[in-house]
């Protein structure tokens, strides 16, 4: 965890809101009662000793009895092996993670633990762009707000999405504005790893490595990579990961099938990109830049064209999107072409000029342009009818057409 310009620690709250996360620790029994510390980052320390961090001046509280670590969802609470042990409830714990508001017994002495989150700074609402994801919608704007908030900072990010919202995108684009921009950018697959955790871990030092796929992960990857993110957290792997996931990681986590530890490694900063189907009034931008990347800068889809997508379903979200732009593009500008008066034949006195092969050359594909035009022009632009009316091969006739910029 980093600390922020603001103390504590930037992570998302329940509710998808960025907050600095904080900790009120404060004694509740005995001699030291009413004794307090703030846990703003990294660890505190609770003992009787004048150097713990929280000092409780009781005879069954050992110098140094256990520690206490803020992550994004929750607190470890460990016990430094001390002489009458540590709990949470009645059991007696070497290692565990509470959700505050949580206590703990240290000795015969309880300590509670209550949130003292404050709320970040809030990113500029204007902003309708990170990286290659553009929106102007509030859910879009929310979203790039997260992703502002945690470029600096080395905390890990979690990206939950449907397929094709942006989840890769955004990843890059976290890794592009962050300090490690100079650093590896490596994505390692959790469903169909093209290679192994400790390889994709290695190449990723000093920059940034992606979890793809985590909702998926199967317990023997998903132990290696607790393993990975433990040694992160204790300085010995020099890496910020990113986690992405098509559901969402905090209902896995209830059903038993993702491990609690790892989606606390993953979600210190959580972000969620919206469906489609949710912020259709991004519909115009999306097609403009989409059309921009196409190589029709100042090309989009007029409000008749625009009408049906803003009732389609579009199960592939965004990538769905830029097929779907790509193919009206393609078939508006082969119209156009089609619709384009063929150039003349080159003049017999510009002919006589050149050597024979270059000018019988220039005479055929003046021709083939003109007669392939004329032909799929009467057949409004279908091959199979126009390849059987001319008595050629359809795959000829096709080629001939893609030569001449006629499909």
């Amino acid at each position: 965890m980093i600390r922020t310009a603001q103390t504590g620690v930037l992570t998302t709250n329940a509710g998808g809101d960025v907050v600095l996360r904080r900790l009120l620790v404060r004694v509740v029994t005995g001699e030291s009662r009413g004794v307090e510390a703030t846990l703003e980052a990294g660890t505190l320390v609770i003992g009787s000793h004048p150097d713990a961090d929280l000092q409780v001046a009781e005879r069954t509280v050992s110098r140094f009895h256990a520690e206490l670590s803020l992550l994004a969802d929750g607190v470890r609470v460990r016990d430094l092996e001390s002489r009458n042990g540590t709990f949470v409830r009645d059991s007696r714990i070497e290692s565990v993670i509470v959700q505050p508001p949580a206590e703990v017994t240290v000795g015969k002495t309880r300590i509670e633990l209550v949130p003292a989150d404050l709320p970040a700074p809030e990113a500029t609402p204007e902003l309708t762009r990170f990286g290659a994801l553009v929106g102007r919608s509030p859910a879009m704007r929310k979203a790039f707000g997260v992703l502002e908030s945690a470029v600096p900072l080395e905390v890990p990010v979690l990206l939950e999405g449907e397929a094709g919202t942006g989840k890769s995108a955004a990843a890059r684009a976290l890794h592009d504005a962050s300090p490690r921009a100079n650093g590896p950018f490596v994505v390692f697959d959790a469903t169909a790893p093209a290679m192994p955790l400790p390889k994709a871990v290695s190449r990723a030092s000093g920059g940034t490595l992606v979890l793809d796929r985590l909702e998926a992960i199967g317990a023997s990857a998903a132990h290696q990579l607790v393993s990975v993110l433990d040694r992160r957290e204790r300085g010995e792997i020099d890496l910020r990961p990113i986690g992405l996931s098509r559901v969402d990681l905090r209902r896995r986590v209830e059903e038993g099938a993702l491990r609690r530890d790892l989606y606390f490694h993953v979600a210190a900063v959580r972000a969620v990109l919206p469906p489609l189907r949710e912020r259709r009034e991004d519909l115009p931008l999306l097609v403009a830049e989409l059309a921009q990347r196409l190589g029709h800068p100042g090309l989009g889809l007029g409000d008749e064209e625009l009408a049906p997508l803003r009732h389609h379903d579009f199960r592939g979200n965004v990538r769905e999107l830029a097929h779907l732009v790509e193919r009206s593009l393609s078939e508006s500008v082969a119209s156009q072409r089609r619709s384009a008066p063929p150039p003349p034949p080159p003049s017999d006195d510009g002919l006589s000029d050149l050597p024979f092969k270059e000018a019988k050359e220039q005479l055929v594909d003046a021709f083939e342009r003109r007669y392939v035009a004329s032909l799929l022009e009467r057949h409004d632009g279908n091959v199979s009818r126009a390849a059987q009316e001319a008595g050629l091969d359809r795959n000829y006739l096709a080629r001939l057409a893609r030569k001449h910029g006629l499909r």
